[in-house]
């Protein structure tokens, strides 16, 4: 069969051509198919918006993949003028952040042909929070557009390029090389942090479903991600159903990242994989363990009774950073048949049992609570029970325990600042891609926090900063703008130079940092 071809407004088309039937006294064609604009005749490669960029073979009738390298974008007809200045400094800087990192030895595990589509998107995810529809804005406005000169980012090629890497291949792969980043750059501390979170989607696929965790009914997807505790880098993460529960993917969890390498010998872990089947599954693995128990538990309304009465005492006074908390030390049996020794540890925090209790007041004037009510709620301000394997001193539990706000903050570097919700996804793979592109840039973000810390600033502040430096796109060359005091404050906290100059004539960018040698015979 041959294909039809046709040109409108001076773009090629393609067609499959039906055939021409009458009826009626009217002769109209029957089995006619619009293939889309053509981007590689020879090989047979179109672009349509229903398919994106696709291959068809005549021959077999049938559809296929296009190859990575292919744009959907228009050859330049010089009829678009191309911009000549663009925000410099932040991209300037991530890019050198990779370098530093040692990062791209991770990336290079990513099978995606069209590396420049891979880097910038990686750059979009890490500057931007937000939706994919934007990264084409973005791009054409960043230097990030000289760095990456082949990126692809129109919206159905980044839909194409998130299933490419979601692919659970590529998914092992970039996790084996992750970890092995971490544990050579980093540490390689055994004791990890576990928890989950939701992730919203509206959008009806396989994995999105009705959740209720905590009493909060949403329709999402439910993210387990396992933290390095020493580091906070991230170290792997899995996606299940909204309508999984918690508590039966701590297993999984832990056996998937033993097997790839973890030697996990202690986990600190969200409330809600604290069952006795999860605990007696740790025992069996010798993996210490550390959770903070929530109100409804058993053990949290037992020690209240049990144990409340002498907690506030001069013996139990502990001071952690600015804050007194009375704490106090109870042996306990845990598991299926309390068979295992633990430790539980009933705290009383004065500053939020002060808090707690101007707000719970306030709340009963406003819902109008019976003085039995309201009793019974200032009961429990103020009381925490924290549980353990380990035989901590009350001095210690609580740092122990406050590294768990290291997955805290991944989430919210992850949800706030990298790109990681709201989904608007329709794939499983697309979406294991989305996931993998927010790892990337929450993995930098944490080392540029880390870095921030010692500068006194934060992460935003930092690439503003950076953005407002700019940069003048001439053919050969392109100049940059003088950073500003802040930004070159960064760049000396990163050991990072920054060209005055970058040439752009050769193969690869060249950056200078001196003035070009002039030769006085010729001028």
């Amino acid at each position: 069969m041959k294909l039809s071809y046709y040109i409108r407004n001076n773009i090629e088309y393609a067609k499959i051509p039906g055939k021409s039937v009458r009826s009626n006294g009217s002769v109209h064609k029957e089995g006619e198919v619009y293939l889309g604009r053509v981007i590689d005749k020879a090989h047979n490669v179109f672009c349509s918006r229903e398919r994106g960029t696709f291959t068809y073979d005549p021959e077999t009738r049938t559809y296929g993949s296009a190859s990575e390298t292919y744009s959907s974008e228009l050859k330049d007809d010089g009829r678009r003028k191309a911009k000549v200045l663009l925000d410099f400094g932040d991209a300037f800087l991530v890019d050198a952040l990779l370098t530093k990192m040692h990062y791209s030895e991770v990336l290079d595990a990513i099978s995606y042909r069209n590396r420049d589509t891979l880097y910038a998107m990686i750059e979009y995810y890490t500057l931007n929070d937000k939706a994919n529809d934007h990264a084409l804005t973005w791009y054409e406005g960043s230097y990030a557009s000289i760095l990456y000169p082949n990126a692809n980012l129109t919206s159905q090629r980044i839909s194409d390029f998130l299933a490419s890497i979601g692919k659970m291949e590529n998914l092992s792969a970039f996790f084996d090389a992750h970890i092995a980043w971490v544990k050579k750059y980093a540490t390689d501390d055994p004791a990890v942090l576990i928890d989950s979170t939701g992730l919203p989607n509206s959008i009806h696929f396989p994995l999105t479903a009705i959740s209720n965790h905590n009493g909060k009914i949403s329709r999402e997807v439910r993210m387990t991600t396992i933290l390095q505790r020493d580091s906070g880098y991230p170290l792997m993460f899995r996606i299940n159903p909204g309508n999984i529960v918690d508590c039966s993917t701590l297993t999984r969890s832990v056996n998937e990242a033993i097997e790839r390498g973890l030697k996990v010998d202690m986990a600190i872990i969200d409330a809600g994989y604290c069952t006795k089947p999860n605990i007696d599954e740790l025992y069996g693995a010798h993996i210490e363990w550390l959770t903070r128990l929530p109100e409804t538990h058993k053990v949290w309304k037992q020690m209240i009774q049990k144990e409340s009465d002498d907690l506030r005492s001069k013996g139990h006074l502990v001071k952690y950073l600015d804050r007194y908390v009375y704490i106090k030390r109870v042996p306990i049996k845990v598991g299926t048949a309390s068979q295992y020794e633990a430790y539980a540890f009933l705290g009383y925090d004065v500053e939020r049992a002060a808090d707690e209790t101007r707000k719970v007041t306030a709340a009963a004037q406003k819902k109008k609570m019976s003085a039995e009510q309201l009793s019974e709620r200032l009961d429990k301000v103020g009381y925490f029970v924290i549980v353990t394997s380990l035989c901590y001193t009350e001095e210690d539990i609580l740092p122990a325990y406050y590294t768990r706000q290291l997955v805290e903050q991944y989430f919210d570097i992850d949800k706030g600042i990298s790109n990681l919700t709201p989904l608007r996804i329709h794939h499983e793979e697309a979406l294991r891609g989305h996931l993998l592109l927010s790892m990337i840039a929450s993995t930098i973000n944490v080392y540029v926090q880390k870095q921030t810390k010692k500068l006194a600033t934060d992460r935003e502040e930092l690439f503003m900063s950076l953005r407002n430096q700019k940069c003048i796109v001439y053919k050969s060359k392109i100049l940059t703008s003088e950073a500003q005091k802040k930004a070159n404050e960064f760049y000396n906290g990163f050991d990072i130079t920054c060209p005055i100059s970058i040439d752009r004539s050769g193969d690869k960018l060249k950056p200078q940092y001196q003035l070009p040698e002039i030769d006085v015979d010729e001028a």
